[in-house]
């Protein structure tokens, strides 16, 4: 019962902590994700562990 206990309260300390972050900061304050910039930098990680996934492997 204690640990039943201990995630609901985790999870009500985590998910009332982002509430209150988000309700304090300005709205123009607020990041945004750019999408364009994250696909860039998945893409080259993933060239750089086919690169050595290939090396390892003798393709």
């Amino acid at each position: 019962m204690r640990v039943v206990f201990a995630f609901v309260l985790g999870f009500a300390v985590a998910v009332g902590g982002a509430f209150l972050r988000d309700s304090t900061i300005a709205p123009s304050d607020r990041p945004f994700v750019n999408w364009e910039v994250v696909k860039e930098s998945t893409d080259s990680t993933m060239v750089k562990v086919r690169e050595q996934w290939d090396r390892l492997t003798g393709r």
